[in-house]
């Protein structure tokens, strides 16, 4: 009698490699630099930031005659439709004061730039003085 023959087994195969998820990005902690605006009755400024997102403001005011000057955030994304529809494009809910002194005060406050750009209204209470300051995103090549 003969042994039977003996058999192997079949190869094993190893599982496929696993694939590590691609990196991901994520936004700076904090603001992406400081924007320095002027408001002061009666005029308008214009100012532009390389990208959308959370930037410094360093609102500056000058000329005022007393206190206090109410500082909004509003849609509107440029002089004539900020002259036009006045504090109806503003969040009254979020403004900033300014105490002048001397015609002058200074606010200093993080806020989000979207594509389409914002401006920020500043007046007196009666809103005999206003100014206003619009803030655009510049176009990349």
């Amino acid at each position: 009698m003969t042994a039977a023959p003996t058999t192997t087994a079949a190869p094993t195969t190893t599982a496929a490699p696993t694939t590590t998820a691609a990196p991901t990005t994520t936004a700076p902690a904090g603001p992406l630099g400081e924007v320095e605006i002027l408001v002061a009755p009666d005029e308008g400024f214009l100012t532009s930031v390389p990208s959308s997102g959370l930037w410094t403001m360093n609102v500056a005011g000058a000329n005022w005659a007393g206190p206090p000057v109410y500082v909004l955030i509003c849609t509107a994304t440029d002089l004539v439709i900020l002259t036009r529809t006045g504090t109806s494009t503003c969040d009254l809910s979020n403004l900033k004061v300014g105490m002048p002194a001397d015609g002058a005060f200074s606010l200093s406050f993080d806020l989000r730039i979207p594509e389409d750009g914002l401006c920020i209204a500043a007046g007196d209470q009666g809103q005999v003085e206003a100014g206003g300051a619009c803030i655009s995103v510049e176009i990349a090549d």
